[in-house]
């Protein structure tokens, strides 16, 4: 029998989407709600905001299966799922986070933490001075992610996400961290 671990993990690669004509439903899994989530989005919204490559929805909700028996269950308390969906309308990557916005707590101490220190307008991308998989990564230095998470989000091996930020910190474009 899996361990909660395990299971955790194995429906950490569960997201998937169901396409329809004026909205999706992506089936998340919340690792704080222990359960498969269905949100459903506009497909306008997504248009309107995937010029850079990655739509991030913003999902607040509490659990409503929660077990008021169990001491540990806090899921009923209000957390966010932040869903990553690419120009495919597919569910890049999910982070479930306690309250509206995620802090400094949700990113483990000693993470690498890729940082925007230009703004990048869309038009560094069609100028041909970054490519998309460098755009889509950019959208993604917002401070919450570490170069894991990247990694996870963007589907891309640590090693090569590593000369992609290099490259990208050469034009002066990202900064890394370290959370002490």
């Amino acid at each position: 029998m899996a361990s909660d671990l395990d299971k955790n993990q194995i429906m950490k690669n569960f997201n998937i989407t169901m396409k329809y004509f004026k909205e999706i439903y992506a089936y998340i899994w919340c690792d704080i709600c222990q359960e498969i989530l269905s949100v459903p989005i506009d497909r306008n919204t997504i248009a309107e905001k995937l010029d850079t490559g990655l739509y991030m929805h913003s999902y607040f909700h509490t659990n409503p299966l929660y077990d008021p028996e169990d001491p540990e269950d806090n899921s009923n308390n209000p957390h966010t799922s932040l869903i990553y969906i690419d120009k495919n309308h597919d569910v890049r990557g999910v982070r479930s986070f306690f309250g509206r916005e995620m802090s400094s707590d949700e990113i483990k101490k000693g993470s690498r933490i890729p940082i925007v220190i230009k703004a990048i307008p869309k038009m560094v991308l069609q100028l041909g001075m970054v490519s998309q998989e460098e755009f889509n990564i950019l959208k993604l230095c917002d401070g919450n992610n570490s170069i894991e998470n990247v990694a996870e989000i963007e589907k891309i091996e640590e090693f090569k996400l590593e000369k992609i930020i290099l490259k990208l910190r050469k034009k002066g474009l990202i900064n890394l961290i370290t959370r002490g």
